[in-house]
């Protein structure tokens, strides 16, 4: 009998044990299980898709100047140079002009006497014009000839040619004058635009010669008048539409997000290493030109579409499976597997059109980092 109560003693201590092994397996099963997973409570948020191609910083037209001269001469000053800036008007080189500064005193000269002879010559038409105008009257008295009346009026058309003739010799001399004063203005050089020199061909004391076209003196950019160009895939030009707002980073500024709007679209497409491009063109603001220097690279995010106050879930809780879209709700008692409709998607959450409303909780699963090997 006593042997009988230790055995089954013994029974229920054994029992006991395995009852406590298996509950510690599975406690250790949950916990296993949960650590496989995340959940995820569905909210309503922002999803932006876009699409990321490569850019090129460039001068826009007109904002690189070659200053030049149509004047020939010995440059007496020049001003600027390489890196200086240069104010919209500011004085940037003077040519040599004495010798045109001497044809145009030479003309001043004539015109002054011109002048003087046209006074001379308007007094002796006023005369002979009062002449002729007095032997008309005297002629219809009968108290002159004819023969003077005809005489008057021919020195009245003498003096009257003659003083036409002066009045055209003046306006030469006025319009060589004022041919000159364009030739002189060529001497001294203003610059069109505000922007640094990057470039400067000659120095004083040089000798330029003027042909058929301008010499050029000086180069000068506006750093405020820039613009990128995009690269856009033949296979994303589709998508690529005219006013899409743009998000881009040089690898200077990292950290330094700047913003556009595509104003143009090339029709004409760029061909390298057999991949078709389209460019894009997007006006970069002033004040960003602080920062953006022509010919640097950039990395940019063009945004096709943009949703707010949508469902979204993490872009890894949606699963394909059997050739649908699915995600798996947690309830109080199961994980349900639920068919969702999609919709657009970015680099973080997913659009969830129909399936899932807002307070679901989603499972995640968690992807394990793989342990590094031992070494050898």
């Amino acid at each position: 009998m006593e042997k009988k109560k230790k055995l089954i003693v013994f029974s229920v201590a054994v029992i006991a044990i395995f009852a406590i092994i298996f509950s510690i397996l599975a406690v250790k099963k949950v916990k296993t299980k949960d650590k496989n997973e995340e959940i995820y409570i569905a909210k309503k948020g922002e999803v932006v898709h876009s699409s990321e191609q490569t850019g090129i910083i460039k001068s826009q037209v007109g904002a690189i100047v070659k200053v030049g001269t149509r004047a020939t001469g010995v440059i007496t000053r020049l001003n600027y140079q390489v890196g200086d800036f240069v104010k919209k008007g500011a004085l940037i080189a003077e040519i040599d002009d004495r010798e045109k500064q001497a044809e145009k005193r030479s003309l001043e000269a004539q015109l002054e006497e011109q002048k003087k002879d046209l006074e001379a010559k308007e007094a002796l038409y006023g005369y002979y014009k009062q002449n002729f105008e007095r032997e008309i009257m005297l002629f219809e008295k009968e108290f002159t000839t004819k023969d003077n009346v005809e005489k008057a009026k021919r020195e009245m058309d003498v003096a009257k040619a003659q003083l036409e003739a002066t009045r055209a010799k003046i306006k030469e001399v006025t319009e060589k004058l004022k041919s000159l004063e364009v030739s002189l203005s060529y001497h001294k050089i203003y610059s069109p635009i505000s922007g640094y020199v990057s470039q400067v061909t000659t120095q004083e004391g040089e000798t330029v010669v003027a042909g058929l076209s301008a010499v050029n003196l000086i180069t000068i950019i506006d750093p405020t008048k820039l613009e990128m160009w995009i690269y856009v895939d033949e296979t994303d030009i589709g998508r690529v539409k005219k006013g899409m707002m743009v998000e881009y980073w040089v690898d200077a500024y990292k950290k330094k997000i700047f913003k556009g709007t595509i104003s143009m679209i090339y029709p004409q497409p760029e061909i390298k290493d057999n991949i078709v491009y389209y460019l894009a063109i997007v006006k970069i603001d002033p004040k960003d030109t602080e920062f953006l220097k022509p010919e640097m690279t950039t990395h940019v995010k063009i945004i096709i579409e943009k949703k707010s106050d949508i469902i979204v879930v993490p872009n890894n809780a949606v699963r394909f499976e059997e050739g649908k879209n699915v995600v798996y709700i947690k309830t109080a008692d199961k994980t349900i597997r639920m068919d969702v409709e999609t919709g657009i998607r970015d680099d973080k959450f997913t659009e969830i059109i129909s399936g899932v409303k807002e307070g679901d909780k989603i499972a995640i699963p968690v992807v394990k980092k793989s342990q590094p090997g031992p070494k050898k």
